[in-house]
């Protein structure tokens, strides 16, 4: 068996930069996936007397495919060439490319391939600003970081480890989601380690929070004449109380034991605050007497469990 392999396509040459826009203007890409604007001038004639730029693309290595571009001779004022601004346009093509991250984009006014020194020289006469770019990577899909291109369909990546990884200024891998700087915003995310989209986490999130915020806020036993103070709750929930007797002993005070005929708590509403009292009716007796509040020594004499909660209206 043998593999037959691709057949690597003849060199494409084209010129000026209306092939790069859309058909609206003349160009040759689709009206809604173009990738240069109708502004840029097709002819650079106007900018250091470079006319129309050409590129060569060249497929005779498949998993190194490249792109030459020759932009053209620079010319000065006086309409020679001229070698130093050449050399100074390249200068900082290279910087502005390294610091946008084109890491297979080079210029340069001498061709890589001459070694000569009277050939090198010819050509630093000649002015002639070339650049390349080498898609030296072995895929079909280029993420640009400049984030101009719009990338239609999925970014797949066949990889055992981490498929995006965000790192600061320092070269430091991002651990905590402390700044916006190097966040994903996208859709929805599907998380494997808990096999759940993170849209769903959230909803369990909040559900979670829904039962949370109904939970008891405030439970305890206190004494008559307490005062406590309203929690604060999330719309549209509002806060109820419930107070219940949690024990009593008979007599107004502790030296008078009576029998009791029964007990009744109440609650006002004072605003900000709940005042808590109990009141117990003695045997005998036709009228409840409230249990006095702390300092007095009769209030020892009973408890009332109160819970605050937020609760539906």
């Amino acid at each position: 068996m043998a593999a037959q392999g691709a057949v690597a396509p003849a060199n494409l040459t084209r010129n000026g930069t209306d092939w790069l826009k859309s058909v609206d203007c003349g160009g040759l890409q689709p009206a809604d996936n173009y990738f240069l604007p109708c502004e840029i001038p097709n002819d650079f004639n106007g900018i250091y007397g470079l006319g129309q730029p050409q590129v060569v693309f060249d497929w005779s290595e498949p998993r190194v495919p490249e792109a030459a571009i020759s932009f053209g001779v620079v010319l000065s004022d006086d309409g020679n060439p001229d070698p130093y601004t050449a050399s100074v346009l390249a200068q900082e093509i290279n910087a502005r490319l390294n610091l946008d991250g084109y890491q297979f984009a080079e210029a340069f006014i001498v061709d890589p391939a001459v070694v000569n020194g009277a050939a090198v020289a010819a050509e630093l006469q000649q002015a002639n600003l070339r650049a390349f770019v080498d898609l030296a990577i072995e895929s079909t899909t280029f993420v640009r970081i400049d984030g101009n291109s719009i990338m239609r369909g999925a970014l797949i990546s066949e990889n055992d480890s981490w498929a995006m990884i965000t790192r600061d200024e320092n070269g430091v891998e991002n651990a905590e989601p402390v700044e916006p700087t190097a966040s994903l915003n996208v859709n929805d995310t599907y998380i494997r380690s808990v096999d759940a989209w993170a849209s769903e986490t959230h909803e369990l999130a909040e559900e979670a929070y829904r039962v949370a915020i109904r939970a008891p806020l405030f439970v305890s036993n206190v004494r008559s004449g307490t005062t406590i103070s309203k929690p604060t709750c999330p719309s549209p929930l509002v806060e109820r109380v419930s107070a219940v007797p949690a024990g009593f002993v008979g007599g107004p005070a502790p030296n008078d034991p009576r029998y009791i005929a029964g007990a009744r708590t109440r609650v006002v509403d004072n605003g900000a605050t709940y005042s808590i009292f109990l009141d117990l009716l003695y045997d005998g007796e036709s009228d409840f007497q409230t249990v006095p509040a702390p300092p007095d020594p009769a209030s020892n004499m009973g408890l009332v469990n109160v819970t605050i909660k937020c609760s539906d209206p």
